[in-house]
């Protein structure tokens, strides 16, 4: 009785939100009774909502274990595991869970909507389309699980696909599910003739997230219409409401600038580390978001050598696990101290081990992520031989193009003009300093320049990576594989100029972004 007691109010407690409650309460069935599945599974949903990662994933690993073999139970426990095991930073792990239950058979919608989106998250596209493919024919009002699989038809290139399934999102869900309409808005080019404007304007927004969202989709339509008026007072409202609820600051940003180079000096790169390194040679690309790092993963996964592995979080995960310092934040001056005392080839055999559920044999990897710029100091003590590719930009065209899109939990400082030339000045100066201890060991790509010439630059891009020429390199756009940034779309076009000079669109209203950076001597 006392089992039933602790349950109820478990479950009464998280339908209210009071997470510590439901904790607490399911803890306590747990004890009274560890065989029990609901209180490992309730345990499990409050932990995670209370960001404690490592205890919902014990305790959906537990509700797992105790399950009865090969039985749908099992099977979702195993999935629910994967979610806090993905957050943890722990994607081999999360891959392994997900497929002992799919090796099971899972058994509803939203349990496959929920593996999907987790194979997704962990690189693994192709799984995941089968899974979210399966969602929706075993429930065709699952709003999410249209959702999820426009993103995954997205990102395999299928952008018609990716419409019908985001269209379907939003009749499943009434009208109401501003993300798809969000989505929607940034497939493709839209119109005067075919857009969504007068339905986006009518949209409800119950929230200043909803708003947010809906805001960017009209700048993005009525800025394919060309109304540059209406698409800048929208993008204007938007960013507003982005920045209100981001705590990014020059500051912070700043003290970690200057935390690297206290902390890897030059003369720590004067020592050489010969020691083998397990897997295939690095490539890892960096830079501004919107500069180019898609476009080139592109031309170099073209290469028959060559594995692109997406952008991984590997890197920052694997340092702050390493460095043992507590807290949420990824990047800390602390951790930056603790990181620069470790042993680079424990960070490089973590690293390896972590992503080599995603390996296919390559001889080289990608790794695309662009503000890996922090990191690029321990990547080189990591990886001796690694390439790092670091892409320039016309700064107005590489901000104007973070500007104008919406990060949700990234790039804090994207969402006003102050805050957009105040981060270009520290990219910079850390960039700067990377290339003055790494010299020709950081491969320098001018977008404008490849885009200008293209066969020219991307001979001598993979002169420079040591890497054979290959006709396939020229047709990036006809490369295999998914993509999953925001450039999903552009990047399926044979190489052109269309962003070149887009920020010109808008040259009065970013007159002061402008000004700043001329000021700081960068234009």
């Amino acid at each position: 009785m006392p089992t039933a007691f602790a349950l109820n109010d478990a479950r009464n407690a998280l339908r209210r939100g009071d997470a510590p409650a439901a904790l607490a309460a399911a803890r306590e069935a747990a004890t009274y009774n560890p065989d029990e599945i609901e209180a490992w599974y309730l345990l499990g949903s409050a932990a995670a909502a209370l960001h404690d990662y490592d205890a919902a994933e014990q305790a959906f690993d537990e509700g797992a274990r105790r399950a009865p073999d090969k039985t749908p139970t099992r099977a979702q426990m195993l999935t629910l595991r994967a979610q806090p095991l993905m957050a943890a930073g722990r994607p081999s792990d999360a891959v392994e869970s997900l497929r002992a239950a799919m090796k099971i058979g899972i058994p509803d919608a939203i349990g496959l909507a929920l593996a999907s989106v987790t194979l997704t998250h962990a690189g693994l596209p192709k799984e995941a389309h089968a899974l979210a493919e399966d969602a929706v024919k075993r429930n065709p009002r699952h709003a999410d699980a249209w959702f999820n699989l426009g993103g995954i038809r997205q990102f395999m290139g299928d952008t018609a696909g990716a419409q019908a399934a985001y269209e379907a999102a939003i009749s499943a869900s009434g009208g109401r599910m501003v993300s798809a309409h969000h989505a929607l808005a940034r497939l493709r080019k839209w119109s005067v003739a075919e857009n969504h404007i007068p339905r986006l304007e009518a949209l409800q927004c119950h929230d200043g997230k909803e708003a947010c969202s809906v805001g960017y989709a009209l700048f993005k339509e009525y800025d394919d219409s060309g109304d540059t008026d209406a698409a800048w007072d929208a993008l204007q409202h938007a960013a507003m409401l982005a920045r209100s609820a981001e705590t990014w600051s020059l500051e912070n940003e700043a003290a970690l600038t200057a935390t690297w180079k206290q902390h890897l000096p030059p003369e720590r790169f004067a020592i050489r580390d010969d020691r083998p390194r397990s897997g295939p040679r690095r490539i890892f690309i960096i830079g501004l978001p919107r500069s180019g790092t898609t476009l080139i993963e592109r031309i170099l996964a073209a290469h028959s050598h060559v594995q692109a592995l997406g952008e991984l979080k590997t890197i920052g995960i694997v340092v702050k696990r390493l460095s043992g310092v507590a807290g949420p934040d990824l990047l800390t001056p602390d951790v930056i101290a603790a990181a620069a005392k470790l042993d680079p080839l424990d960070i490089a055999e973590a690293y390896t081990r972590e992503n080599a559920y995603l390996h296919d044999g390559s001889a080289y990897t990608i790794d695309k992520l662009p503000n890996n710029h922090e990191y690029a100091g321990l990547i080189r003590l990591a990886f001796p031989d690694a390439l790092i590719i670091g892409l320039d930009r016309n700064p107005m065209d590489a901000l104007f193009g973070a500007y104008k899109l919406l990060f949700t939990g990234a790039h804090g400082w994207s969402y006003t003009q102050e805050d957009l030339a105040a981060h270009y000045d520290q990219f910079r100066r850390l960039m700067t300093y990377w290339k003055a201890i790494m010299g020709d060991g950081l491969i320098d790509v001018s977008l404008e320049g490849l885009i200008a010439d293209p066969e020219a630059r991307i001979r001598r891009l993979l002169d420079a990576c040591g890497l054979p020429f290959e006709e396939a390199c020229l047709s990036p756009h006809q490369a295999a594989g998914a993509v999953t940034t925001a450039s999903a779309v552009q990047v399926r076009k044979p190489i052109n100029a269309e962003g070149i000079g887009a920020w010109r669109r808008y040259e009065s209203q970013l007159a002061p972004l402008r000004a700043r950076l001329t000021e700081m001597g960068y234009l």
